[in-house]
C-alpha cells in the first residue's frame, strides 16, 4: 500500500508521454524534409559514406569528457544527501574526489582536449 503513490505518478508519467506522442502524430507535420534521415553531430551533415572517410573527433572528444564530468559530479549528490552523518572522513573523501576531478580537467585542458577547432 505504501507504493500506490509511485505507482499512481508512473501511470500518470506514462499516460502523459503516450498523449504527447499521439498528439504529435496527429497534429505536427506530414511532410518529409530532404535531409530529415541524414545523422548529424553538431550540425554538420555527414556525406561521406565510407567507413574510412574523415571525421572530426573534437565533437566526440568533447561529448566524451562533458558526460564524463557530469556522471563523476552527479556522484557528489549521495554524500550530500548524507553529509551530517559522515562527518570529517566524508568531507576528506569528497575534497579528494573533487581534487581529482579537477587535476583530470587540468590534464585535458594541457593536453588541449577542450579547443574547439573545425
Amino acid at each position: 500500500m505504501e507504493y500506490v503513490g509511485i505507482l499512481i505518478f508512473f501511470l500518470i508519467a506514462l499516460f502523459v508521454g503516450l498523449a504527447f506522442s499521439l498528439l504529435n502524430d496527429i497534429l505536427g507535420p506530414k511532410t518529409k524534409e530532404k535531409m530529415e534521415g541524414y545523422p548529424y553531430e553538431c550540425g554538420v551533415p555527414v556525406y561521406d559514406s565510407e567507413a574510412r572517410g574523415v571525421f572530426k573527433q573534437g565533437y566526440y572528444l568533447l561529448g566524451i569528457s562533458l558526460i564524463l564530468f557530469d556522471i563523476e559530479v552527479a556522484f557528489l549528490f549521495p554524500w550530500v544527501v548524507v553529509f551530517e552523518e559522515v562527518g570529517l572522513y566524508g568531507l576528506l573523501g569528497a575534497l579528494l574526489f573533487i581534487f581529482i576531478l579537477t587535476l583530470g580537467l587540468a590534464y585535458e585542458w594541457k593536453k588541449g582536449a577542450l579547443k574547439w577547432q573545425m
